[in-house]
């Protein structure tokens, strides 16, 4: 005769493998893989840019990334030791499409690039160039300044 022990245990060891399996059922669980995104978004698309005599305001279109953060504003500054020195003018992510460059020089061409940077901190590539040149208040150029810039591929 069995013992309330030993029914107990009989017990145990027939539903132990329902249990420890999930009493049948064939679904198998596996970990949740969280992967980080390292895709930056597209290089934005320059609009315009345009200068008066201390001033210029590069505009650029919208990117549709549903993940996108802003943008950075880059300044080419010329020189001859390097090929490319892009110097970041925003201390802040910038999340509109254009941006002021205040106490520029008259009478001066300035170089300007985008890039994109979505929430995971990927930054795209260099929008194209886009060129500002200042004018002289002096030398009356100061509405053909005001009419923009061409872009620069």
């Amino acid at each position: 005769m069995l013992t309330k022990r030993s029914m107990l245990i009989v017990l145990a060891l027939l539903l132990a493998p329902f249990i420890l399996v999930g009493c049948g059922s064939e679904k198998t669980t596996s970990p949740i893989i969280d992967t980080p995104d390292t895709r930056p978004p597209a290089a934005p698309s320059m609009r315009v840019a345009r200068g008066d005599n201390t001033s210029a305001n590069v505009m650029w279109l919208q990117n549709t990334e549903a993940d996108l953060a802003g943008y950075n504003v880059y300044e080419y500054n010329p020189d001859p030791a390097t090929l490319e020195s892009y110097k970041r003018l925003n201390t802040q992510t910038v999340t509109g499409t254009g941006y002021r460059v205040d106490s520029l020089t008259p009478n001066s061409t300035y170089y300007f690039r985008i890039t994109a940077v979505d929430k995971h901190g990927n930054e795209s590539g260099y929008s194209e160039m886009v060129t500002v040149t200042t004018v002289s208040i002096s030398s009356g150029d100061y509405e053909e300044g005001l009419r923009g810039a061409e872009l620069t591929p």
